[in-house]
């Protein structure tokens, strides 16, 4: 992968933990642990997300590192116009995207906040300090 997920851990709040997949994974996706205990990209408006996928898993079964912590810089993959101070919520595959501050603020589903500005119609990485 050509960008590091991992940019700061401010002190080291974060911790990098290993996981089995439950499917492919792509580093620097918002993912979830599963009833079986394996980890898979979070969905839309995930309450559960576990952190962010560190590598990336191939397939099911592959061993991989997700990075968990509040207060960490990574950069993550997100879609559409991205502001910085805005939350960001989760859509599909673990996708983030801006969402209503107010909303999120109440709902427990803002992960992140957005370091950067820009635009874009494909998924792409940006800075953006965790939440959670």
């Amino acid at each position: 992968m050509a960008t590091e997920v991992l940019v700061n851990d401010g002190g080291a709040p974060a911790r990098i933990l290993p996981f089995t997949a439950g499917s492919a994974v792509t580093a620097g996706r918002l993912v979830t642990l599963a009833g079986d205990g394996k980890v898979d990209h979070s969905g839309v408006n995930a309450h559960n997300a576990i952190g962010v996928a560190l590598t990336d898993a191939a397939a099911d079964g592959d061993i991989m590192s997700v990075v968990t912590g509040k207060g960490v810089i990574l950069n993550v993959a997100v879609s559409g116009t991205m502001d910085e101070g805005k939350l960001l919520k989760v859509t599909a595959n673990g996708v983030l995207v801006t969402g209503t501050d107010a909303t999120l603020a109440l709902s427990g589903t803002s992960y992140a906040v957005c370091l950067e500005l820009g635009t874009g119609t494909g998924v792409r990485m940006v800075k953006c300090l965790m939440r959670n």
